[in-house]
């Protein structure tokens, strides 16, 4: 398994993952690792609508999923999608090997208390920032883009011009 994109989204699988990410990766999977997804028939079945023909979807739980990228030795390329920060700092603590994470949608829940403004589409709480630093500090190069050919943001930037 080649991981040629790996993207934290807390939409997982929507509109720009369709038309433009899935392209970018040159993917014929793609690798949900979400705990809440996993658990969820009813949004595995929608997110499982939104890919198109031609390409899988497998939802795993964190822990499945990283058997399952340790134990595939093809070549298959691999779009691989996580709900947020803090869980891919979990996969990179469980093994998982990236190079690069792509930071995507973090939406404003307003259910979330204390949740800091970086652009439009990325709202992050302590938790995430602490997450993007932990990661930062592993040596995996993060960057901000909605679509791929949008230039990338270095979100520790937008964190620290956050702060000031």
């Amino acid at each position: 398994m080649k991981i040629n994109v790996c993207r934290i989204d807390d939409r997982l699988v929507h509109g720009q993952i369709v038309t433009k990410w899935i392209k970018e990766a040159d993917a014929n999977l793609i690798l949900v690792a979400d705990d809440k997804a996993a658990g969820d028939k009813t949004l595995q079945m929608i997110l499982k609508l939104a890919v198109p023909s031609g390409v899988r979807i497998e939802i795993l739980n964190l822990e499945d999923s990283i058997s399952r990228i340790q134990n595939d030795h093809t070549n298959q390329n691999v779009l691989l999608l996580i709900r947020n920060p803090a869980e891919a700092e979990k996969l990179v603590e469980m093994g998982l090997q990236v190079e690069k994470i792509i930071v995507g949608n973090i939406s404003n829940s307003k259910s979330s208390v204390g949740r800091t403004k970086l652009l439009d589409y990325i709202w992050v709480e302590p938790a995430d920032v602490k997450a993007l630093q932990n990661l930062s500090e592993k040596g995996i190069k993060l960057e901000v883009k909605a679509i791929p050919e949008e230039r990338a943001k270095d979100p520790m930037e937008l964190i620290a011009k956050s702060r000031k």
